[in-house]
């Protein structure tokens, strides 16, 4: 289920997620939800020259409120409002990009990819004499 997460505050819309097996069934039984937010965080306990880092796994508390609305031509229509105090956690998720956001982003990352190989292709031929 794609999800907007608002901030339980401002009511700020912080970041579009999909949450795999989030339904609306689900949410009947239970409004309260837990994400896991991964970070890669620079371990101190180890020295050496190079950067060792590990996992650091944060959970966003999500809460979920029935919001219902009527239309004249819809009748009585009921959304899933999902809030959160956590909102710099939040922001970490990975998002998911709206309909209308997909096709720029699919051609940002494609050109990216370009660049990333170019520059690798760069850095590893050769000079020519």
């Amino acid at each position: 289920m794609r999800v907007v997460i608002y901030d339980e505050e401002s009511l700020e819309p912080i970041t579009v997620v999909n949450l795999p097996g989030l339904s609306d069934r689900a949410l009947e039984e239970r409004q309260h939800w837990q994400v896991a937010v991964t970070r890669k965080v620079p371990r101190r306990d180890i020295e050496s020259d190079e950067r060792v880092y590990t996992d650091q796994v944060k959970m966003v508390d999500l809460t979920f409120d029935k919001v219902s609305r009527v239309t004249l031509t819809f009748g009585e229509q009921f959304v899933w409002l999902c809030l959160t105090r956590a909102t710099e956690l939040a922001m970490l998720l990975e998002p998911d990009w709206l309909p209308g956001q997909r096709p720029a982003i699919d051609t940002l990352r494609e050109r990216n990819e370009q660049l990333a190989t170019l520059m690798a292709d760069t850095l590893t031929s050769r000079p020519v004499d």
